[in-house]
């Protein structure tokens, strides 16, 4: 088996098996897969040569399957080190990835990124199976690795965390690697940071430029979808229009677990503004009485219905050529014009 994990990969990386073929990066965090592919090419590729990295898109190989193991093995104009990336694979690029395995020498290394790809994909068992090739599955990082990787980041990066700051970043960003690496470097040019001047990243700084001022629109369209107002949730839509859907979809799932929580309290013989002020989380304090309002159209088979929905909708945009985030937002949008309701 030649599945690594993430905390492998720099270790390999710094010390290159010239046999190695083929790196898959795939899993549900395709934010942290497009970081490792970045960290690939920095430490793989020659950094003098501007065309040290070669992209390839997944639907070229589609009609010339070996067009892959071709590029590998040409020779750098330059004469340094190359890497061929490709993006956006699925199982149609199994084909190529057979004829790069079966070539009769190793080039130069290919990394490909794909989605969420499951244990039965051909793609994924080709890579895993193979001693020519390393295939590492990236999930979302949760509680104590989220942490320490933002921690860690932040120190890269010349930041020093005030208290409370990381647990702010890591809620607003979903825990969303590529956000909070985006953010990060966002607070570290505005401070002019760097590991040899740190900077402390203070409250006031995170309020003013973080991702998460956008969030009063986000709430305002959770609440709507809650209540059952199809014109704010429209509006609402309207100024996040553009935007992915996916953050938009957990936030609303994650109000579904709280409605559902409260609505088994009340089930249970508990006041339904009881029941919400209990939830933990709590729930923002000009937010109750319309929550509690709200428990009357939410019963649980509608809850679970609609989280469902949430689900397929993220599934939906991670699909490769999917309809993409519109899917998501229609998901959404269909729950806020009471379309499941029971």
């Amino acid at each position: 088996m030649t599945a690594i994990r993430r905390a492998d990969l720099q270790r390999r990386l710094s010390s290159w098996d010239k046999s190695i073929r083929l790196l898959l990066l795939a899993g549900p965090d395709e934010s942290a897969s497009r970081e490792l592919a970045q960290l690939a090419a920095r430490t793989l590729a020659d950094p003098a040569d501007p065309m040290a990295v070669t992209d390839i898109a997944a639907d070229e190989l589609k009609s010339d399957p070996g067009k892959l193991a071709d590029e590998a093995a040409s020779v750098s104009m330059f004469g340094g080190a190359r890497l061929i990336r490709v993006s956006g694979a699925g199982e149609s690029a199994q084909e190529a990835v057979r004829l790069l395995l079966a070539a009769p020498v190793a080039g130069d290394p290919v990394v490909m990124l794909a989605g969420d790809l499951a244990k039965s994909s051909g793609l994924r068992k080709l890579a895993e199976e193979s001693p020519l090739a390393l295939a590492l599955i990236s999930y979302p990082l949760e509680g104590r690795d989220l942490a320490n990787w933002l921690q860690s980041h932040a120190k890269d990066l010349g930041l020093r965390l005030e208290s409370g700051i990381a647990e702010r970043l890591m809620a607003s960003s979903d825990g969303d690697t590529g956000v909070l690496a985006s953010e990060l470097a966002k607070f570290a040019l505005f401070l002019d940071s760097s590991p040899e001047a740190p900077k402390t990243l203070e409250r006031a700084h995170v309020a003013a430029l973080g991702a998460d001022s956008a969030d009063d629109d986000m709430n305002l369209l959770v609440s709507a979808i809650v209540s059952g107002n199809a014109l704010a949730a429209e509006r609402q839509y309207r100024l996040l229009e553009g935007s992915s859907a996916i953050p938009a979809l957990r936030a609303v799932a994650r109000r579904l677990l709280q409605l559902a929580e409260a609505r088994h309290a009340v089930d249970g013989g508990a006041q339904p503004l009881a029941a919400v002020k209990a939830l933990r989380p709590p729930v923002f304090w000009k937010e109750q009485d319309s929550m509690a309002a709200a428990l009357r159209d939410w019963p649980l088979p509608r809850i679970r219905r609609a989280l469902g929905a949430m689900l397929a909708g993220e599934q939906a945009i991670k699909t490769p050529n999917g309809p993409g985030d519109a899917a998501g937002w229609q998901m959404i949008l269909a729950l806020g014009m009471g379309r499941e309701r029971p």
